[in-house]
């Protein structure tokens, strides 16, 4: 008798229980973050006079909206991470709606606490929270050296856009970074990318004159031979590891790239950098190479191969190197 029909000879039902969204946890989460980052932001008004979401730089930038906005953020990316919830379209949408309303919630709230029993003006007409909202963003003023200038009027509204704006993208930049990095749809988990490899792909940056025809060939010669030599290194190092020799791959490694002189290669105009992409529950993985190009703020990373592994693989790599 099969072991899925009961003694009438009818197949038993099949029970499928769902797993329950761990998005309303992120949310949750960022949530109680938003509100400690704008209760911060009201507390340091109130009792150090202190404008947060006023902080420009260069009179442009709203550098205070953002910082708030990261703050605020750390919820959504902690909840996120923990709870192996994958950032998708819809999630991002949920966490801009409940920053855009913490922002209008705590600005009435401050309304609130400030007049408790109402706002009247000195003729005893009833002043409302859009009315005290529109008098507060009028009257805001440039403060250099201690010397406030003059009201900015209707422009005072630039400066509310560039809060709504900033406390949003600020709070928005944690969830774009989770949605970028690799995740296992088949554990539900983030995956680890620890960097196992620099390989050397360029050469000591050094200004050279147009006018210097020569030398600025020969630079160009050499660069291209130290990158052809790094892709043989690469290719070298992939081959190993889609073999799954954790031995190998490791020597590879170390004649190849080795972290230990990554202060040096660093230092190139180009190297490649490879990660063991790997998910820690059901040990997936695969090697991710890119090329990065550039130095400091500058650099410009390509992503430049793939080798995915067998399962149990990547472990074993990591374990060796």
């Amino acid at each position: 008798m099969s072991r899925n029909a009961d003694a009438t000879g009818l197949a038993a039902p099949h029970v499928r229980v769902a797993a329950a969204s761990p998005a309303p946890l992120v949310l949750a989460a960022g949530l109680i973050s938003t509100a400690l980052a704008l209760a911060g932001v009201w507390a340091l008004s109130r009792f150090a006079g202190e404008n947060v979401m006023g902080w420009y730089a260069n009179y442009v930038i709203p550098a205070g909206a953002i910082l708030v906005g990261l703050v605020a953020s750390s919820g959504f990316g902690v909840g996120s991470w923990t709870a192996g919830a994958k950032v998708t379209g819809l999630l991002l949408l949920g966490v801009a709606l409940i920053l855009v309303g913490g922002y209008w919630a705590a600005q009435y709230i401050e309304f609130r606490l400030l007049f408790p029993d109402g706002a009247v003006t000195q003729d005893g007409t009833a002043v409302g929270f859009l009315d005290f909202y529109d008098a507060v963003t009028r009257g805001f003023a440039w403060v250099e050296h201690g010397e406030k200038g003059s009201e900015l009027g209707a422009w005072g509204y630039a400066l509310r856009v560039g809060e709504i704006v900033g406390f949003s993208g600020g709070g928005l930049a944690i969830p774009f970074l989770l949605r970028k990095m690799p995740y296992c749809q088949a554990c539900g988990v983030y995956m680890r990318s620890p960097v196992v490899a620099l390989l050397p792909a360029g050469i000591v940056p050094k200004r050279v004159s147009k006018k210097k025809v020569e030398e600025l060939a020969a630079r160009e010669d050499q660069a291209n031979a130290v990158y052809a030599r790094a892709q043989a290194g690469l290719a070298r190092i992939l081959e190993a590891g889609k073999k799954g020799d954790a031995a190998t791959f490791a020597a590879a490694v170390a004649e190849e790239g080795p972290l230990a002189r990554k202060r040096a290669t660093g230092k190139l105009s180009a190297r490649i950098q490879l990660k063991v992409v790997h998910c820690s529950r059901c040990a997936a993985g695969e090697l991710r190479a890119s090329v990065m190009a550039g130095q400091g703020k500058q650099v410009k990373v390509t992503p430049l191969a793939t080798q995915p592994l067998e399962k149990g693989v990547a472990p074993r790599l990591l374990a060796r190197g």
